[in-house]
């Protein structure tokens, strides 16, 4: 097992013939459309690929992918971090026409002769990023407060407000 950086090109077929597994480390410098997507990453993301073949006699590329990056909350447009974390099984194919043929436990993975390994990991984490990052916790700005009337930061934090339906309860009894 291969540790440090990712290696650059290899032969993903030949490693499933192996049953090979490299684990190591992409750096941000190598994801840079991570980069230009206003992703930043805290450290550098950390993968396991597993290498086999199936009983089909396909080539099987099994990724695990754990990386913590920076993203903006669309709540408060503030910088959060969030942990992703994927998992993936993907079969080597040469074009969209094998794709079509694959079983639905497989994910398509296209190469040719060789593969970058760093190319993988950023596809994988530009696909588990939220489309709506938040904080878990509430994260309004005071900016928010002031526009919003309340210097709490919640509507309604003082309890329940009563329904405009009371008035015609009290009206009908």
């Amino acid at each position: 097992m291969r540790k440090g950086a990712l290696p650059r090109e290899l032969d993903l077929r030949g490693l499933a013939a192996r049953e090979a597994s490299i684990s190591g480390v992409a750096a941000i410098t190598d994801l840079g459309r991570l980069m230009s997507a206003g992703v930043g990453l805290v450290a550098p993301a950390s993968a396991v690929f597993e290498f086999r073949r199936d009983e089909e006699g396909r080539y099987i590329v099994e990724a695990q992918i754990t990386a913590e990056v920076v993203l903006e909350c669309q709540r408060c447009l503030g910088e959060m971090t969030q942990v992703l974390e994927t998992r993936t099984v993907m079969a080597c194919i040469w074009d969209d026409e094998d794709a079509a043929q694959l079983p639905s436990s497989y994910e398509p993975l296209i190469v040719q002769e060789t593969a970058n390994l760093s190319d993988i990991v950023e596809e994988e984490l530009l696909l588990a990023i939220p489309a709506s990052p938040m904080h878990a916790e509430d994260c309004i700005t005071d900016a928010q407060r002031m526009a919003l009337g309340n210097e709490e930061g919640c509507i309604e934090s003082e309890g329940r407000k009563e329904s405009p339906f009371a008035v015609l309860a009290k009206l009908k009894s």
